[in-house]
Order: C-alpha cells, then sequence, then structure tokens
C-alpha cells in the first residue's frame, strides 16, 4: 500500500525484494481492484490497516490466492491475524505505547522453523542497553508530560530528521523489561481500546457540522481518528486554538514511494495526502 509508512517500504527494499505500490480507496482501505491488476508482479503483499482501519483479508486471499499475506498491524493491535503474518508494533506512539519493538504472529507453519531459527539468532538486550533504554523512555515520559511538551517537546519534533532512503535495519529481541511491561498492561489494553472508541465517537458527532470535513472514520480499535478535510491546514488551525495537537500522518508517503521506485499509478493515495488531518483520541 503506497500511503504507508516508510519503516515499512525500507523493510521491503531491505530484504531485498522491489516494492509494488497498490492504491488505498477513500475509506483508506486497500484498493482490490488495482491489487488485483498489479499481483501477477508480486509474490508477497504487506497489508497495512491504517488507523486500525480493518481491510478485508478474506477478499485479498479470493482475489489473490498466490499471494503471501503479512498484516502490518501497527496501528491495529489486537487484530486477530488472519494472513500468513502478522506483525504488532509496540513502539512510542503506538496502541499499547511501551517504547520498543513489537510481536510477530506466524500463521503459517510452512515458515515457522525458519522464523525461530531466525529469531534465536537475535542479539538480545545487555544488562547495560537495558538500563539505556529505560532511561530513555523515562525521559520519553518526562518530555511528553504537559508541563514540558507543549514549550519544548514540540520544538524538539520539528527539528527532528524525517526518514529517508533505504535506511539499514538493525533486528534484536525484544527488551526483557518491555516484555514485562506488556505483560503486566495486558488486563489493561482493552480499557484503553475502549476509551479511545468513546472518545473517538465524541468527537466525530462534534465534527459532522464542520464545514471543512469530508469524512471522518473510526478503526476497530480507534488508535487515531483520520479525518478528510477541504482545507486540511484550517482544519489544523482550529483545533491548535483549542490546544489539542493534529498531525498529517504520513505526509511524505508519495516522496518516499519515490525513493523506492514509485511510478506514478496510485492517484488516490496521492490524493488523500493533501486531505487527511489525524486526530488524537486518548
Amino acid at each position: 500500500m503506497v500511503y504507508n509508512c516508510h519503516t515499512v517500504m525500507n523493510a521491503v527494499a531491505q530484504s531485498g525484494c522491489e516494492p509494488v505500490f497498490v492504491d488505498v480507496n477513500d475509506d483508506l482501505k486497500l484498493d482490490l481492484d488495482d491489487l488485483q491488476r498489479k499481483s501477477e508482479a508480486m509474490k508477497a503483499f504487506v497489508v497495512t490497516h491504517l488507523f486500525g482501519i480493518v481491510n478485508d483479508i478474506g477478499a485479498i486471499r479470493k482475489r489473490c490466492p498466490q499471494l503471501v499475506v503479512i498484516e502490518d498491524c501497527a496501528h491495529a493491535f489486537g487484530k486477530p491475524i488472519e494472513g500468513d503474518f502478522g506483525v504488532y508494533s509496540i513502539g512510542p506512539g503506538k496502541l499499547p505505547s511501551l517504547g520498543d519493538g513489537g510481536i510477530l504472529v506466524v500463521n503459517n507453519n510452512d515458515y515457522l522453523n525458519n522464523i525461530k531459527s531466525i529469531y534465536e539468532q537475535l542479539t538480545a538486550y545487555s544488562r547495560k542497553n537495558e538500563r539505556k533504554l529505560f532511561a530513555k523512555l523515562l525521559l520519553m515520559h518526562w518530555a511528553n508530560s504537559p508541563c514540558f511538551y507543549g514549550w519544548l517537546t514540540m520544538s524538539l519534533k520539528r527539528m527532528r530528521r524525517q526518514p529517508s532512503g533505504r535506511e539499514t535495519i538493525v533486528m534484536k529481541k525484544m527488551s526483557q523489561g518491555v516484555q514485562a511491561m506488556l505483560g503486566l498492561r495486558k488486563e489493561s489494553i482493552n480499557g484503553m481500546i475502549s476509551q479511545r472508541k468513546y472518545n473517538a465517537q465524541k468527537e466525530m458527532e462534534r465534527l459532522r457540522g464542520n464545514p471543512l470535513v469530508t469524512k471522518v472514520m473510526i478503526g476497530q480499535n480507534a488508535f487515531m481518528l483520520p479525518v478528510l478535510s477541504s482545507d486540511p491546514k484550517a482544519l489544523k488551525e482550529q483545533y491548535k486554538r483549542h490546544d489539542v495537537e493534529t498531525a498529517t500522518h504520513f505526509a511524505n508517503s508519495m516522496s518516499w514511494a519515490y525513493e523506492f521506485g514509485y511510478q506514478d499509478d496510485c492517484p488516490n493515495a496521492e490524493k488523500l495526502v493533501g486531505m487527511l488531518l489525524v486526530v488524537p483520541v486518548y
């Protein structure tokens, strides 16, 4: 899917494959017709459930039964995996946001032994690096607190370098400390999702009468609230006046795609990039 994160495009390239980009519809789901047209050039397909908006894996399999299906659930924690593989993220800003790593679900036993072998070869965190990681997580918690965020953290975020081109990926086993936190937070995650859904529904109702809003969507876990707008800059200013920070999520997706060989064949994604604003609901 061309409307996507640089991380996904880079991972495909770093695996030794050439990305084939597929368009999305106005509901931010995969364009199945475009996938079918391009599937002969593909061996596997990464389907991203953008903002928790779930794609129909059964329909993908029916249209393209020859493809290995990899579900990118970085925005869709908790979605049952129906493809051959699924990946959840628990990195910064995700749900849950634990600061490091992700979870790979292998749903096809043909690949299981090979995946286990690769995992066992990965480097584990040393005690020193565990301490460094938790110092970093503590600093991030401090930086995102209300007393510092508005005047310091937002400025630092604007200075952050955007990813570009093909970047080396270094894989390692998840931190033992983060694994422990994931186990402790397991019971509270469903409550977090329910609260986000409630907040998203209330915000959707509030936006219904806004003339700048074209469409609002809620994903299965309400990771964020994506809003299509005729003037996203003006809508962003409306939120800013109420001290709410919004984002043009994946605003650079098309320029990233060009770096990985995009051929101007996903016109709807190009349109949506200029219309989308993402509103926090936590």
